[in-house]
């Protein structure tokens, strides 16, 4: 069974990916959560991550309070998507449970020190909570498990701009930060989620479900495809953190390539991930000069395709 420390910005995403987990107690053991700025800012993401513990019966887990802003840029969020409150604006219920004393990097590090080697850190978010643990904690790079994150688009456009995923565009330092640490990471970009959108069929079912974060997906679906209306999405949703979790719970379903990955953190181009198929920035490589890049370039493991029936499958068996 794998440990599981997510780090994320509950919005709907969020909420679906978290459900799958709580859903695979067999596969997964979920032993903590951090928030970070995002789909809302901190406190509501926050206040979002305990009502949601709560509803799955999962108060005993922390909740450590993360990053209120990015490391270098301005804080920008996303309620045109996710409401005001990360959740489709839907109302909402007064948490009881309490936070962590620890702030999100320290309840990170924390962990991984804890249990060497033996947890995997899902981030879902922003990645400013697990670049500020490095720099806290460098040891970390060697005694994590794995990393898996739901963040960028490698062969194809960005979502939140041309060139860029919104969890990299959210923070660009701490992504380029995190993807260039020297630990085992498996890249779910936007490539994949195309093959991972979840038709209304299924959505109606799993609506209707009996399950604890249900009535929380119902609520916060509408303000959600209302959006995805905009660019002409109606029969379908995607919910890109869900193709993270689906390669933790059934990772022989994707296809994944080791490929060199660059951050961009300046310009137009910010939060661009980078593919860097030489693994040197400059064209020849047989050219020994350094480029300020390739300090940043890191192998990464990257999901490029997934079995979408498999992985339909697999949301149909957790949540309906």
């Amino acid at each position: 069974m794998k440990k599981v420390w997510v780090d994320a910005d509950p919005g709907v995403d969020d909420t679906f990916a978290l459900a799958m987990l709580f859903e695979a107690p067999e596969v997964v053991e979920v032993i903590g959560v951090s928030t970070v700025f995002g789909n809302a800012d901190v406190a509501q993401t926050t206040r979002n991550a305990r009502i949601l513990l709560e509803a799955a019966g999962k108060s005993h887990l922390p909740v450590a309070r993360g990053a209120c802003r990015p490391l270098a840029i301005p804080l920008d969020t996303s309620p045109f998507v996710h409401g005001f409150n990360g959740l489709g604006n839907m109302s909402l219920p007064q948490p009881s449970m309490a936070e962590s004393p620890l702030s999100g990097p320290e309840a990170i590090i924390k962990v991984i020190l804890g249990h060497p080697h033996e947890v995997t850190l899902l981030l879902i978010g922003p990645l400013t909570n697990a670049a500020m643990a490095l720099i806290l904690e460098p040891a970390i790079v060697d005694l994590v498990k794995e990393v898996v994150i739901m963040g960028g688009a490698v062969r194809c456009p960005g979502n939140i701009t041309p060139a860029a995923e919104a969890n990299f565009y959210h923070d660009p330092h701490a992504a380029q930060i995190v993807m260039s640490a020297r630990w085992p990471i498996y890249l779910a970009p936007l490539d994949v989620c195309a093959y991972g959108m979840v038709p209304q069929l299924l959505l109606d079912q799993i609506c209707c479900a009996d399950k604890p974060l249900t009535p929380f997906i119902a609520g916060a679906l509408p303000f959600y495809q209302k959006f995805l209306a905009i660019y002409d999405i109606y029969d379908r949703v995607d919910f890109p953190d869900a193709l993270a979790v689906g390669y933790l719970l059934e990772p022989g379903i994707f296809t994944v390539e080791e490929v060199p990955v660059f951050v961009e953190t300046e310009g137009s181009c910010l939060g661009q991930s980078v593919e860097v198929p030489s693994g040197k920035w400059y064209q020849d490589v047989q050219d020994r000069r350094e480029f300020l890049p390739h300090q940043t370039i890191s192998r990464a493991k990257v999901l490029f395709k997934v079995d979408e029936g498999a992985f339909l499958d697999l949301v149909a068996g957790l949540l309906t």
